[in-house]
């Protein structure tokens, strides 16, 4: 199998994931899909980096789980390992320290991390451990086309407004965590 072809799924594999197997619900699955999306989000804004390198993290864990169900792993840790790959591939890495730390924030805002206590090293090693398994599930393949890069070339071909060209570009970044799959491109076609 082609490596672009490992992204393509049949209705029948969406609609039988490994967490539906597990008896999660659709509904609850796509919200699942959502709040590690605003995780990644919220941990990416506060760290600072791109957009793109949050949609990628946001990707990272769409695919992930179209093969793991997320009793395996608990969203909010899977995100914390997609946005430390993201961060390193879209060539904006951060301190795994850093990373902890904003991910504890947003998690728990009025507790305090003591960042030498044995559950603050357990949480660095488990963020590596799970950054390894995301790897493997993405079998090394990090390149992600995102529909930015098509939203703007098509918005340039209609010489689509500024007030437009913004719109579908916030479109394109929303529909990350507003639907199931990420890797599902749409087209505004513009008359």
């Amino acid at each position: 199998m082609d490596n672009a072809d490992r992204w393509y799924f049949t209705k029948d594999q969406l609609a039988n994931t490994p967490s539906r197997k597990c008896g999660i619900s659709e509904t609850r699955e796509l919200s699942f899909r959502q709040q590690a999306a605003n995780f990644i989000q919220d941990m990416g804004q506060r760290l600072q980096v791109n957009q793109l390198c949050i949609n990628t993290a946001i990707v990272y864990m769409h695919r992930f789980y179209v093969f793991h169900s997320f009793t395996e792993i608990h969203r909010n840790k899977l995100s914390l390992s997609a946005l430390f790959l993201a961060a390193k591939v879209e060539e904006q890495p951060r301190k795994l320290e850093h990373l902890i730390k904003v991910a504890h924030h947003c998690l728990h805002k009025d507790q305090s991390l003591d960042v030498r206590s044995d559950a603050y090293q357990e949480k660095m090693f488990e963020v590596v451990a799970h950054e390894n398994i995301l790897l493997q599930t993405l079998g090394f393949v990090l390149a992600i086309e995102h529909p930015h890069t098509y939203v703007v070339k098509v918005c340039q071909l209609v010489k689509a407004s500024k007030d437009l060209a913004q719109t579908s570009y916030i479109m394109a970044t929303t529909r990350y965590s507003k639907i199931l799959f990420s890797f599902i491109v749409f087209f505004i076609v513009v008359f």
